[in-house]
């Protein structure tokens, strides 16, 4: 009674974290939510299973509903590293939210795949070793062993580090590519659609147009987006440059874990 007792002591307040932050999330507050779930997850590091899939998931849908892409992205990857085939109920949410996590995703497949096999192996040897203690033998020794794989290395966005177990350096890596990557781009959008606008060309005879086809404050902004463009497609490689070498330095092709089971029950985590 008293293990019981102090079971349910230790996994209440978890519980009561969550509830607070499903309230606000439910209610809308997705501020409040946010901080709440931040804080709950701060207070159990080591949380998993259906408590850290459901803190994971509020959690970025809150932050895409405040307009924080990044931190969303952030946490839906955290998410598909503890549940890799997860999916949005698209009858609870938006289409527009369901629509990002799915390319969020999408965009991680190359790292799901071999999160999917470990699952299956966890899910496999959980399976044997409650048969074997059902059948009265002593508990099994299990070892996990897992596979990593040479070629994420080269894959950008943090793919390497996440493979790694450093998931903090693999987020900062990823946002800071996505942020470099969406600047170049819109560097470019705008360079070309000044470029290509008709309305925005001009004739010698025209005063403020000494070097035609372009107006001299259209060359001097457009001489600003290419120092953008160039500047952030710079910072991008490099960013990536340093990630491979990071993930190489790192880098154990295999790993192998014994996990002793207690008091008949078994926990099996796979890392992203």
């Amino acid at each position: 009674m008293s293990a019981l007792l102090a079971l349910a002591l230790a996994v209440a307040p978890q519980n009561q974290d969550l509830k607070r932050a499903r309230d606000r999330f439910e209610f809308g507050a997705y501020a409040d939510a946010a901080e709440t779930i931040r804080a709950f997850l701060a207070g159990h590091p080591d949380a998993s299973g259906d408590d850290a899939i459901e803190a994971y998931r509020m959690l970025g849908i809150s932050e895409f509903k405040l307009g924080d892409s990044s931190e969303a992205r952030a946490a839906f990857v955290k998410l598909l590293s503890l549940d890799p085939d997860y999916a949005l109920d698209a009858f609870l949410v938006e289409p527009r939210v369901v629509e990002f996590f799915d390319t969020v995703k999408r965009e991680n497949e190359p790292m799901l795949a071999p999160l999917r096999e470990q699952k299956r192996l966890a899910d496999e040897a959980k399976r044997r070793l409650a048969e074997e203690q059902a059948r009265g033998a002593a508990p099994v020794r299990i070892i996990r062993v897992e596979e990593r794989h040479y070629l994420l290395n080269w894959v950008p966005f943090g793919a390497g580090q996440f493979q790694n177990g450093d998931k903090a350096k693999g987020t900062a890596i990823a946002s800071a590519q996505v942020v470099f990557a969406a600047t170049n781009l819109t560097a470019i959008l705008l360079h070309n659609q000044i470029a290509q606008d008709p309305k925005r060309r001009c004739s010698a005879s025209q005063s403020g147009c000494s070097d035609p086809p372009y107006t001299d404050s259209d060359r001097t902004l457009m001489s600003h987006i290419d120092v953008v463009k160039y500047v952030s497609a710079g910072l991008f490689w490099a960013v990536y440059a340093y990630g491979v070498v990071d993930a190489h330095l790192h880098y154990v092709p295999r790993v192998e874990t014994e996990i002793t089971p207690r008091q008949s029950t078994l926990k099996l985590s796979w890392e992203f």
